[in-house]
């Protein structure tokens, strides 16, 4: 079985949010389906406004072979790092690979259709316990626009490990998820370059890593974006397997009170207050991770000082 894991929350992000999301997963669920293919969804919910109703309801009724978790506001304060950052989407997906009944995961985003190529390769089976296998993305505004043979991959260049906007397609055996120990829980600090700090351990660990097709990716706005993203050596980040991941951990309490396919993770008690009153930071890069300043910067730097101190604006990297 494969286990095809998204994330979301109920903030309708990008506008018309819950579209993207029923149009892509019916799409694919229906197309894996057609092919004998067995699946399930499983819907990860970080950090939900409690002042609307939970996406994860609507996901279980819609789709039979679904599982939702919901994992609550106190956790996301917990270990957030950053105060722009309202979804950590690589957090997120080790929650859901963690509690994955399939014995392989595909990780993709909830605005991506599989292309054809993609399918006919999930439908031939036959695949490698140890192998990454990555799809090229490509840009579309509906889904008209699917295998449209007129559509390029920007990427298509891209070596292996192939990690460029590996955010929306990562297909792997869960026994090698677990070997890598998922995506880097450490980074709390952003969202960025998780991916690809996964792909390239999976080849460290394997050698081994294959391009298969083609995700065609729904346009939207991103709200935020320059705020929440962070410049930083990736390629400095330990890619070593964690030995937890997915908040499998003692300090997280999971219940399936809410509904019997929707599980709820939450704080446990004794730490619960320190995260409610806790404040989130401003971004900032850990020193170990900056890039070398090279002379351009630093005379970029020195030219908006008098702007830092007549505005009290932070304008330069941290």
């Amino acid at each position: 079985m494969i286990s095809i894991v998204i994330v979301g929350r109920n903030d309708n992000y990008g506008g018309d949010f819950e579209g993207r999301l029923f149009a892509t997963a019916r799409h694919n669920l229906d197309a894996l389906a057609l092919r004998g293919i067995e699946t399930e969804l499983v819907f990860v919910e970080w950090n939900p406004l409690p002042s609307r109703p939970l996406l994860s309801h609507e996901v279980v009724a819609t789709f039979d072979r679904a599982r939702c978790v919901v994992v609550d506001g106190a956790l996301h304060q917990h270990v957030s790092r950053n105060r722009h950052i309202t979804v950590f989407e690589y957090h997120a997906k080790n929650v859901g690979a963690q509690r994955a009944r399939g014995d392989w995961l595909l990780l993709t985003n909830p605005d991506n259709f599989l292309g054809v190529d993609t399918l006919d390769f999930l439908e031939r089976g036959g695949f490698d316990r140890d192998a990454l296998y990555r799809a090229g993305r490509i840009e579309v505004d509906d889904e008209s626009g699917v295998d449209d043979p007129r559509l390029s991959d920007h990427h298509a260049d891209d070596p292996a490990p192939f990690c460029a906007a590996s955010g929306d397609f990562i297909f792997c055996s869960k026994s090698l998820f677990d070997r890598i120990g998922g995506f880097r829980e450490d980074l709390a600090f952003t969202n960025t370059h998780k991916d690809s700090v996964f792909c390239h351990a999976a080849l460290d660990m394997t050698g081994r890593a294959r391009k298969i097709g083609h995700v065609y990716h729904l346009r939207h706005p991103r709200k935020n974006q320059r705020r929440r993203r962070l410049d930083y050596d990736w390629g400095k980040v330990d890619r070593r397997s964690q030995s937890a991941y997915g908040l499998n951990e003692e300090w997280v309490t999971e219940s399936e009170s809410i509904d019997e396919r929707i599980a709820k993770l939450t704080l446990s008690p004794q730490l619960l207050g320190a995260a409610q009153t806790k404040r989130l930071p401003k971004p900032r890069v850990p020193q170990r991770y900056l890039r070398p300043v090279g002379l351009r910067e630093k005379f970029q730097n020195l030219w908006r000082l008098p702007r830092k101190l007549f505005t009290g604006r932070r304008v330069w990297r941290s």
